[in-house]
């Protein structure tokens, strides 16, 4: 093997021995394959060219959603007016006599 081969490998081992157990510890079961080590390697370095090739255009695309500013207050409007007349239920006077219930008019 030619040198090259050998730097990226021991590259790889390394990385990945620093990722393993620097992952927080976690109640659920995870099973991980070995053999997915790969893909997950090349979606970073996927991930992180994305990020770098578009972070020219950050500033046209607006603020994130954690920077925006917090929505306008809603604006609910006068309260209808009052009715004109209201109900009034039936009760004892201060005689003891019953007064039915009426509509009273209010000023």
């Amino acid at each position: 093997m030619n040198t090259r081969k050998i730097v990226i490998l021991a590259c790889i081992g390394l990385a990945l021995f620093m990722i393993v157990p620097a992952t927080p510890a976690n109640a659920q079961c995870y099973y991980c394959n070995p053999l997915l080590f790969p893909f997950a390697v090349a979606a970073a370095a996927v991930g992180t060219a994305a990020a770098i090739a578009t972070a020219p255009f950050c500033p046209y695309c607006g603020p994130h959603y954690y920077y925006a500013p917090p929505p306008a207050p809603v604006y609910y409007g006068a309260p209808p007016p009052y009715p004109a007349r209201v109900w009034i239920r039936g009760h004892y006077n201060r005689y003891g006599a019953w007064v039915p219930g009426h509509w009273r008019h209010r000023n």
